[in-house]
């Protein structure tokens, strides 16, 4: 006998999810309120409702997230979306870890303006979010970074526009379906935690090929990607990622949400039966790949500084927010400065930073020290380069601690207290266990809950070591070492470990190796 659908399966059966901006412009125009059951379907054009401090959906307020292809906005469209940060969404904006800007305080009195604003430059909100493909990860400098492999931004267009220009066949899929694909020499577009990524690599006879990887994912249901075994000529790309999609379509788990990721079929089935399936779809068979290539450990991919493009007389500059939340006049000056030295646009890295590029090298100084006077700085120190930090509490239905402004000042006592301190880092601040911010992959991650101390409770923290990403064979989830700290003592916990690190190493030459192995025999397993 079939299983019965889930709810969400079943509203989408009933009439396609695309369709709920009818039901937006309605209740923006007629005064027609939205239905509570189609507010879920919001997520189809990036919307997601506030949270009161009660808990409870704040059917007023909603946070939106828009697309950007290839993570860039030109200066037209990065005025825009200035202007909609500044006039729409009190000032809140949030650069995320996939390399979207996320607006709060959205209301769908406004949405018509907003839409509109958007397709006057091209861009839109449409397919954001929701349980179809995910806006592609991948280099923000893809077609500028002179030491690039291969540009990688070609191929995102052409698949991003080939499931915009099929919607209907990719717009209800059992959940989210996330792709990467890059070209980038340090691998900055994070293929291991991609549902499907596609990785460039030079062979020793300088041919260009992907190497395919399938099943990574981070939130509860964690795993690194398995390597297909299989490398993706450039001209397949496109066949790969949709003939991925479809089995994941028709096949996908739709009775289980919290089973139905790519990594669950792919769980279920095996790398083999997967990979055939993938053949039989694109009708030829893929070239063996049993050797990884060489890939850069996470806390070397970024793109920081003054940096030559490709495009002579040109560089780009990578700079560093806080935690990822930018104020809506700090972006308006933003926009105000890349229009003074007419750059080519703004571009959005994994790790919550920008890089401004197609800059004249004889300004490049002048708009580096610009940008870095508002606060952004181009040669970040090691704990403002990757300390990430998710919305928590303040916006997330699934918050349970304050995670953004929290964060800031994490960062910023950080910095005070150890001057000093040069070694790589990742920092990861999570409000919950879904860990958007992704602590499961950094090297210190902090898991939001309330907690006992002190005989209250109070907003405090799980404390993970040890994470990394390097390739299926080197990347490694971090550990639960059973340690749990209140917010008031984090900083005082990382300052902690800094200084037994300078004490005693444990034989480790770096910070992040220390870490790996601190209490690796004090390892909590989960129990989820």
């Amino acid at each position: 006998m079939a299983k019965e659908l889930s709810a969400v399966e079943q509203l989408k059966a009933s009439r396609n999810p695309l369709r709920v901006i009818d039901d937006v412009y309605k209740e923006a125009l007629e005064g027609v309120p939205l239905k509570d059951e189609y507010i879920g379907l919001l997520k189809w054009y990036g919307m997601y409702p506030h949270i009161n401090s009660d808990g409870t959906e704040d059917k007023k307020y909603f946070m939106k997230r828009i697309k950007l292809v290839d993570t860039k906005m030109n200066l037209e469209q990065l005025a825009v979306m200035a202007k909609i940060g500044t006039q729409y969404a009190q000032g809140l904006i949030d650069f995320t870890t996939r390399q979207n800007i996320q607006y709060h305080y959205i209301q769908i009195k406004d949405m018509p303006a907003i839409l509109e604003l958007l397709q006057s430059v091209g861009l839109t909100s449409r397919m954001a979010s929701g349980d179809g493909p995910r806006p592609i990860m991948t280099c923000p400098v893809s077609g500028i970074d002179h030491d690039e492999i291969i540009d990688a931004s070609v191929f995102v267009k052409q698949v991003d526009t080939y499931f915009d220009v099929n919607e209907d066949r990719f717009c209800n899929f059992p959940r989210k379906y996330k792709i990467g694909i890059s070209g980038c020499k340090c691998h900055c577009a994070a293929h291991e935690i991609q549902d499907v990524a596609f990785t460039a690599f030079k062979t020793d006879d300088g041919e260009v090929l992907f190497d395919l990887t399938i099943g990574g994912g981070l939130s509860k249901s964690k795993q690194i990607a398995t390597r297909a075994n299989r490398y993706v000529k450039p001209e397949q790309v496109q066949d790969v990622a949709v003939a991925c999609a479809e089995i994941f379509r028709d096949n996908g788990n739709r009775e289980n949400r919290n089973k139905a990721r790519v990594r669950h079929l792919l769980n279920d089935w095996g790398i083999e039966k997967f990979v055939a399936e993938i053949e039989k779809v694109i009708g030829y068979s893929l070239q063996e790949g049993l050797v990884e290539p060489k890939i850069a450990s996470f806390e070397n991919r970024n793109h920081f500084g003054i940096n030559k493009s490709k495009v002579n007389g040109e560089s780009y500059v990578g700079f560093a927010t806080n935690s990822g939340r930018v104020s809506g006049e700090d972006f308006q000056a933003m926009s105000d400065i890349c229009k003074k030295y007419n750059v080519g646009g703004l571009s959005l890295t994994a790790t919550q930073n920008f890089v401004i590029y197609g800059v004249k090298d004889e300004v490049v100084q002048d708009l580096a020290n610009e940008i870095a006077a508002l606060g952004y700085p181009y040669a970040p120190t090691p704990f403002r380069a990757r300390l990430q930090s998710c919305t928590g509490k303040e916006f997330c239905k699934f918050g349970i601690t304050e995670t953004k402004e929290f964060a800031k000042k994490v960062l910023i006592e950080l910095e005070e207290k150890f001057p000093e301190f040069t070694e790589d880092v990742t920092i990861s601040i999570s409000g919950c266990g879904n860990g958007c911010s992704q602590p499961q992959i950094s090297d210190i991650g902090f898991v939001g809950g309330m907690i006992r101390h002190d005989g209250q409770r109070v907003e405090g923290y799980e404390v993970l070591l040890g994470g990394n990403l390097e390739g299926s064979a080197k990347s490694r989830i971090s550990r639960k070492i059973g340690v749990k700290v209140p917010a008031t003592g984090l900083v005082a916990y990382i300052g902690q470990l800094i200084n037994d690190y300078k004490e005693d190493n444990l034989g480790q030459s770096r910070f992040k190796d220390y870490l790996s192995v601190l209490h690796a025999d004090n390892v909590v397993e989960d129990s989820e």
